[in-house]
């Protein structure tokens, strides 16, 4: 297709009154065209322009819109620039990191350069990743009393010494030595600006994921973490980059990771919900039982530290007995019971763990341990409960991975997901260059949440009717 095709699909239209944009701010259209005249021997494309101006039509009225736009429409500036018209934060989701890299190198900056003269200032961007991505501080210098499968160190004695590495000379101990001279100048901690880079074994060292976070407040390097840095970045930008996997985390935590927006861009939409799936996914795997009974050891009663390692052998068992695939008719005994065992195994470690304090001795290893533990019994709780909305299987991998055995739950469908928290207090804009099937959204709109309702008896409005692609459509809910 020379140009875009678009749908706007959803639910019955909800009466709202039309936003206004500010006297003299410029529009979309014309920070469109100021982006492009810009680019030397830039020219006007026709389904470019036509995007544009449907992205601002639904940001006046708070629809929700779906575009598929083709190789060579230029969609990347056709959805910054109307959004560069929103109060607030806006926030674009890509898939691939190329893509993300190619908006924040190359298109933000070129697009902020040509429209600093029409604005009247600079519009600023920020990229958010999840906390995994920045180094931690607190990690970092804990990293020495992890337990030895996990960490390079060994205390052989107490009196003399002191903190000895295990392969001083191999390529992962000159890793993590790099990663603390690069802790010494590092102004943002982001994994992707270390060059050359680590493996993920050495970052899994210096690095904490989010559910085990102790939060700022609590730790000892709050006031310099990194990861709160680049939250706070972003709360200021006008433009922030994220990806699919943090915002399907996002959704599912609430909606308090990435900054409160007005306007959502999905680029690469086709594969959100595969994102979202793999967010709300979970898995028990008999090492991660073992490790979190090893972890938790010095925090609880040795009765319960055995009771979790039980609960790991017998899943070890299930799964050797389990043919690989997925379950049907309910969970195997010997399945059901390791899930029972750990269930009852982690709620017994957490009660004895009890809650996190600021005058804890060591805050940051509770809470990894209470984060471990509480992910084990809401996953056996999840696949005990076997509902209907889920599905479990047990992996049995070949090849490099052969060997590691997990059984995993997971959700039939995230369009539920997706109709409940994607859409609400904010327009959604979802893009490719691959939506529409057989020239109709249908499916694509029912896949992310949206079920198209019939096409409306009036008239089209001329942005639409230019798309010749209009299918359903559909208002976000009320904003106050």
């Amino acid at each position: 297709m020379t140009g875009p095709a678009a749908a706007e699909a959803g639910t019955a239209p909800v009466a709202r009154p039309k936003k206004r944009r500010r006297a003299g701010r410029p529009s979309g259209t014309e920070l469109l065209a100021a982006a492009v005249g810009a680019v030397p021997g830039g020219s006007t494309r026709e389904g470019q322009q036509q995007m544009a101006t449907a992205i601002e039509e639904c940001i006046s009225s708070g629809e929700h819109l779906l575009v598929q736009a083709g190789t060579g429409t230029g969609k990347s500036l056709a959805y910054l620039a109307p959004a560069l018209t929103v109060d607030g934060p806006v926030v674009v989701s890509t898939a691939t990191l190329a893509l993300q890299s190619q908006l924040v190198e190359h298109d933000l900056p070129r697009l902020a350069d040509a429209v600093a003269p029409v604005l009247g200032h600079r519009p600023t961007f920020a990229v958010l990743k999840g906390r995994h991505h920045y180094l931690c501080l607190a990690r970092l210098e804990n990293s020495t009393e992890d337990e030895p499968e996990d960490t390079l160190f060994d205390t052989p004695n107490r009196g003399g010494g002191g903190t000895k590495w295990l392969g001083e000379a191999g390529r992962l101990g000159k890793q993590i030595e790099r990663i603390r001279d690069w802790a010494m100048e590092t102004d943002t901690g982001d994994r992707d600006e270390l060059d050359p880079g680590v493996d993920d074994q050495a970052w899994r060292l210096v690095s904490m994921p989010a559910r085990e976070c102790v939060g700022a407040g609590r730790c000892p390097y709050g006031a310099e973490c990194f990861a709160e840095a680049s939250r706070a970045r972003a709360r200021e930008a006008d433009v922030v980059v994220t990806n699919h996997s943090l915002l399907a985390v996002d959704m599912l935590a609430g909606r308090h990771i990435v900054p409160p927006h007005k306007l959502l861009v999905v680029d690469e939409a086709h594969e959100l919900a595969d994102r979202v799936s793999s967010a709300a996914q979970a898995e028990l795997i008999p090492e991660l039982i073992d490790r979190a009974a090893r972890r938790t050891r010095p925090l609880i009663a040795p009765d319960v530290a055995e009771a979790l390692i039980a609960a790991g052998d017998a899943l070890t068992v299930g799964l050797a007995e389990s043919p690989a695939g997925r379950i049907t008719g309910g969970l195997p005994g010997p399945l059901r019971e390791a899930c029972t065992l750990l269930d009852a195994a982690t709620r017994a470690a957490l009660e004895k763990i009890g809650d996190v304090k600021a005058d804890d001795p060591d805050p940051v290893r509770k809470q990894q341990s209470k984060a471990v533990l509480d992910e084990l019994s809401k996953t056996s709780q999840r696949l005990l409960e076997e509902a209907d909305h889920d599905v479990a299987w047990v992996e049995k991998p070949e090849g490099a991975a052969a060997g590691r055995r997990a059984l995993v739950v997971a959700p039939l469908s995230v369009a539920g997901t997706l109709s409940t928290h994607l859409y609400e207090d904010r327009t959604v804009v979802a893009t490719s260059a691959t939506l529409a099937l057989g020239g109709r959204f249908d499916t694509v709109a029912r896949a992310l949440g949206l079920e198209p309702a019939p096409a409306p008896a009036a008239p089209p409005s001329p942005a639409a009717a230019a798309l010749a692609a209009a299918a359903a459509r559909t208002t976000a809910p009320a904003r106050t």
